[in-house]
């Protein structure tokens, strides 16, 4: 059998990275022929992973995203009587990890079947958000067609007269929710490799993607031989809890072949650090204990307050056997406290990065950096002041074992550069944890920029933590150093911009940045943490209504918001959807002039005794505003419309 792979990649940074070097080099065994096909003009970084293996590579822009690359490999690049000349096409794209098993095997399982067409994984016929019941299809990331089908004009023509989709969503509703159908409805066989079975349902509105929200199941139980990446973008809360991808990589690490640094290497290059820390579960509960073995790690202590002199050296007395310490104090008089009880102190103002980047990563392989607290009652109630003192010393530095410990996890996570203290949830700091990022995130983004850091931030998600206090790997610290060194601007940055670019500095140095905390502190803080859901959670239900997931109560507040924006502009606005979100939302859209569906769509006359309209009825639109109160894949097909009719005010819930 002579086989043809097309694949298709995309970066926005125009990087290949290992993990497809891996790929192509398990499929060059079962194929011919190699095509790469690139979305991107050229390639930044990592050539080798694509000119080792592939027979042929093309460049094109990303119109039509993965189909549109797809289809022009076939109608262009390659062609269809080159391909003629082949008995099976592979069509693969960049989405997954893997294989962790033989890629021979199952291609070898798949031939037996004596199938037109199949995947490695399927998705049953059902809901996906309010779009009504989609059919039973294949998910598109890996295709494998047999001839005859590759060569009759039904394959031909499909992907001739396929369009150049414009956006992701209407790739996944056009492309890969129907192509399976398509041919089915032609007479074409179909399978997947993976057994879904199990969890699939009669119940349209439970259907999911397996290999996303049930990696490790399919990994492990289900014949699955890959770990898809989207799943690291999504919040799986309305459904379940997000254990399935840190056992997923486990399981990879500790039951298979597959080296994990392939997946490392990309996650903590392209993803959110603190989409990762959450994802992943960063998060490790320590025990204390005694250890009397030195460690070779060394404490920074920045000092500032004499009435923490105290306190302070409480905890680095428990410490001062395995670690070596030193203080760096702002005046005179507070250095010698510490110099009388034994510690190595100097006067030093400079800025934190310009004392940690001196350690020598030969003598200390990990360092914690940490400041001591005003624990007077001064600016605050010293109860407030000190608990949050204890929050970073007892997190940080409770004792030999403890510390101990830390040093251990850095043994064993190789790619874990950084572990800040918890962040509190208490007083202030409660206040703090939304709002001070989005008053800062522009600055912050741009000071990643002037660095030219390898950072990817989000407005709506905060670092992993906003701290100046945390252990790190010491080499880490000395490549970032370096790599500062490098900044032209002549002013230095301000001083509180530091405690929120460490998480971007460890993601430019492929490090991952986590939280450590006592089991103390880990069962305190989950008390506090229902405490907190609880309340809100009644205040919110109170106010809105009740609701069972947390996405619907977004819902309301976005379309709230909107129509506060349309009526301060405008006087009035529509409303574009009537929907489950619609009738969540209602309450809140209740003056709307009239209500939306796109022409041909199925409708009634009223919602809630409200007008409804189809879009080409819409007279005097330029005179409103259009709250978008529909689904996010929904969202991109709508705002396509109404910009085709020269409309551009519209507020999408999503």
């Amino acid at each position: 059998m002579k086989r043809l792979l097309i694949y298709l990649t995309y970066d926005k940074q125009n990087i290949i990275d290992d993990y497809i070097g891996y790929f192509l080099r398990s499929m060059r065994s079962i194929t011919d022929t190699i095509v790469a096909v690139c979305n991107m003009p050229y390639i930044e970084k990592g050539l080798p992973n694509l000119s080792d293996y592939a027979d042929r590579i093309f460049y094109r822009e990303n119109k039509g995203l993965d189909c549109g690359g797809f289809k022009d490999a076939l109608c262009q690049f390659i062609g269809w009587d080159q391909l003629k000349e082949y008995d099976e096409l592979i069509l693969a794209n960049d989405s997954f990890y893997g294989p962790f098993k033989d890629i021979g095997h199952i291609f070898a399982e798949m031939e037996a079947r004596h199938l037109d067409f199949w995947g490695l994984m399927k998705r049953g016929s059902g809901a996906y958000g309010a779009t009504g019941k989609d059919p039973e299809h294949i998910l598109s990331f890996f295709y494998v067609f047999q001839t005859p089908m590759i060569h009759s004009p039904d394959f031909r023509s499909y992907w001739e007269v396929m369009p150049y989709y414009k956006d992701y969503m209407t790739v996944v509703k056009q492309y890969e929710r129907q192509l399976t159908k398509y041919f089915a409805d032609l007479g074409y066989t179909y399978g997947a490799y993976a057994d879904t079975e199990p969890n699939e349902s009669s119940n349209p509105r439970n259907q999911f993607f397996q290999c996303d929200y049930l990696s490790y199941e399919m990994i492990t139980k289900r014949n699955f031989p890959f770990l898809k990446r989207k799943q690291l973008s999504y919040n799986p809360l309305f459904t379940q809890t997000q254990e399935n991808l840190a056992l997923s990589i486990d399981y990879v690490d500790q039951c298979t072949d597959y080296d994990v640094s392939l997946i490392w290497q990309n996650l903590i290059r392209v993803m959110n650090p603190a989409q990762l820390q959450r994802s992943l579960g960063l998060q490790y509960p320590l025990d204390g204990g005694e250890e009397k073995e030195p460690l070779k790690a060394v404490i920074i202590v920045r000092a500032r307050w004499l009435n923490a002199v105290d306190t302070v050296c409480e905890y680095l007395d428990r410490i001062r056997r395995v670690c070596d310490i030193r203080v760096y104090g702002e005046n005179e008089r507070l250095v010698d406290r510490y110099r009388r009880n034994g510690y190595f102190a100097m006067v030093s103002v400079k800025p934190d990065i310009e004392i940690i980047r001196q350690t020598d990563p030969e003598k200390y392989r990990y360092l914690c950096l940490i400041h001591d607290c005003d624990l007077s009652s001064e600016q605050i109630p010293s109860c407030t002041g000190k608990s949050y003192f204890f929050n970073i010393w007892e997190n940080l530095l409770k004792d030999t074992g403890y510390v101990s410990k830390i040093v251990k996890l850095f043994d064993t996570k190789p790619y874990m550069g950084m572990l800040t203290h918890p962040v509190p949830i208490f007083s202030e700091w409660i206040g703090k944890l939304e709002w001070d990022w989005k008053n800062r995130y522009e600055e912050v983004s741009r000071y990643i920029r002037e660095l030219k850091l390898n950072g990817v931030t989000d407005p709506q998600t905060p670092p992993v933590h906003v701290t100046n206090n945390f252990w790190v790997r010491a080499d880490i610290i000395k490549s970032f150093g370096e790599k500062i060194d490098l900044y032209d601007r002549k002013d230095a940055l301000p001083p509180d911009i530091w405690d929120y670019l460490w998480t971007y500095g460890m993601q430019d140095q492929g490090q991952l940045t986590g939280i450590v905390e006592s089991t103390f502190y880990a069962s305190m803080n989950e008390v506090n943490y229902h405490y907190y859901l609880r309340t809100l959670m009644g205040w919110l239900s109170e106010r809105y209504g009740p609701h069972e997931k947390l996405h619907e109560f977004r819902e309301i507040f976005q379309a709230q918001k909107a129509a506060e924006k349309c009526k301060e502009k405008y006087g009035g606005f529509y409303v574009y959807g009537t929907g489950e979100m619609a009738e969540r939302c209602f309450p809140w859209l209740r003056e709307a002039s009239a209500f939306i569906v796109s022409d041909g769509h199925q409708r009634n006359r009223l919602f809630h005794g409200k007008p409804v309209i189809c879009l080409s009825e819409l007279k005097n639109m330029h005179d409103y505003g259009i709250i978008l109160c529909l689904s996010k894949e929904n969202c991109d097909h709508v705002t396509e419309l109404l910009e085709q009719r020269g409309i551009k005010e519209y507020y999408p819930v999503y």
